[in-house]
């Protein structure tokens, strides 16, 4: 039986992993579970706004699939596609044609990295589009971006699993983790050192955030994968949604 509590989901971040998010949301949809309101970082910040939005988790996982949104998140190191993110906030506007949170038929908090002041800050108004880009904008790879007269970068650089917003607000919390932190046997060249040092720094901001929550799933089996991993979506959906499915009882009853 779904739980009849007001319930809050927050979505880490993780690149390409964040498809084990809509898995995780279908099933909880399949089983009478919906949010009342959802925050996110980078990755997460983006599926959690078109879900926000209206689309379904099918529907997300269709668009996640297209080669418009392939191509932008794929691999490259400081190359001249440093404008991969105007692409998405056009691609973000083709697709959240309202752009405002205001628009969210769900509300939705964003989790952003302001560099000037060094804190994590959760917008919930106004510019949709530019909000979720600043979230997604991993340091080195996306440019950072500028508004509101400041300097942005992904917000799990500070904050991967922006639960703040959802505190305090009577309402069950559900944190879903993609956050890699397993031991690993070897780490060989710039590229998995980088990767790897990003991933244990956010991991050290998450874990604590996820003993918050009063459902916590870290979706284990998305781990191996790399946050440019763009075209393994259907396999992170099928991980997302069976690791969901599997701990359902403890989901429902954490929840109610």
């Amino acid at each position: 039986m779904a739980p009849t509590q007001k319930i809050g989901i927050t979505l880490a971040g993780g690149g390409a992993r964040a498809s084990a998010h809509i898995g995780v949301l279908q099933a909880l949809n399949e089983n009478g579970i919906f949010p009342s309101e959802v925050s996110g970082a980078s990755a997460g910040a983006m599926i959690g706004a078109l879900y926000c939005h209206g689309y379904s988790p099918l529907e997300i996982l269709e668009l996640s699939m297209q080669e418009e949104f392939v191509r932008i998140f794929k691999f490259q190191l400081l190359t001249r596609e440093w404008n991969r993110l105007a692409m998405l906030k056009r691609l973000l506007e083709k697709h959240l044609p309202e752009n405002s949170f205001e628009a969210m038929k769900i509300p939705l908090h964003v989790c952003v990295t302001n560099l000037n002041k060094g804190i994590s800050e959760y917008l919930n108004q106004g510019d949709l589009s530019t909000s979720i880009i600043a979230s997604c904008a991993i340091p080195v790879i996306f440019k950072p971006v500028v508004f509101n007269n400041a300097t942005y970068v992904d917000g799990g650089v500070l904050n991967n699993l922006p639960v703040e917003p959802l505190l305090n607000r009577g309402m069950k919390i559900m944190g879903v983790s993609i956050c890699p932190h397993e031991e690993l046997e070897t780490i060989k060249g710039i590229r998995e050192i980088s990767e790897r040092v990003f991933q244990l720094n956010v991991w050290s901001n998450t874990e604590q955030r996820l003993r918050q929550c009063d459902v916590a799933l870290e979706v284990e089996e998305s781990f191996p994968y790399g946050i440019f991993d763009v075209k393994k979506s259907e396999e992170l959906f099928k991980i997302g949604y069976d690791c969901a499915i599997k701990q359902m009882p403890q989901i429902i009853a954490g929840l109610s």
